[in-house]
């Protein structure tokens, strides 16, 4: 009893500890900019016809490499087919591609070919997340109504709050993720456990999570 006391008084102060980091000296390792994010997007999207089947990759793509020459190719990872994996979280599944990924941020490219539906998960970071083909509707518990957000415009979902949220088919977006982003993985994790036992897309994807951060700690001394 005694044990679970200290503990859950440890968590207490850590975790406020963290909370007042999170304004304070966290931004200062911040790269990107959700604002500027949504510029570039919305630069790329002009270009295409979102409506239209068959163009899907080569919008992504476009849209990594507009990235990549604002941010510099040492912070933006190369599109690679083989980068790709499932995720399953909150009970929604779909497919993503780690862009970037450190301890304070992580842009990735998200969507599915089928559609989905879950929870957003509750989190300690704020997420943005600008849609650049199909729709995503969203609402808190009180919204009898649901939020919609189509080709351009920029989903945020703030720290701490909870979300149901689906995609329709052929739905893509690139999401930023700032905060403490190791407080986010296990969301993404824990459905391997639960439900699906595909130890093999989460072994990928720790990999690709793990490398991308330890990288960017060291060789661009970001946090």
């Amino acid at each position: 009893m005694k044990f679970c006391v200290k503990l859950l008084f440890f968590l207490a102060i850590f975790g406020y500890i963290l909370n007042q980091l999170y304004d304070t000296w966290l931004p200062r390792n911040y790269i990107f900019d959700a604002q500027t994010l949504n510029e570039i997007c919305n630069g790329v999207i002009s270009k295409y016809n979102t409506s239209e089947a068959g163009n899907t990759e080569a919008l992504l793509i476009d849209v990594r490499d507009a990235l990549a020459k604002h941010y510099g190719d040492e912070y933006i990872n190369e599109y690679k087919r083989d980068d790709w994996v499932f995720n399953n979280a909150g009970g929604a599944m779909g497919q993503m591609i780690i862009l970037h990924a450190s301890i304070s941020e992580y842009v990735i490219l998200f969507g599915t070919a089928i559609g989905t539906e879950g929870h957003t998960g509750v989190h300690f970071a704020d997420d943005y997340f600008t849609i650049l083909k199909g729709v995503q509707r969203a609402a808190l518990p009180w919204s009898p109504e649901p939020e919609e957000y189509f080709p351009g415009m920029t989903h945020h979902l703030q720290k701490s709050y909870a979300k149901q949220y689906s995609m329709e088919k052929n739905s893509f977006a690139l999401e930023l993720a700032q905060g403490w982003i190791p407080a986010m993985l296990p969301f993404g994790f824990l459905d391997t456990f639960s439900s699906t036992l595909d130890v093999y897309t989460l072994g990928k994807t720790c990999w690709l999570t793990g490398k991308d951060m330890i990288k960017n700690l060291i060789q661009n001394q970001k946090f």
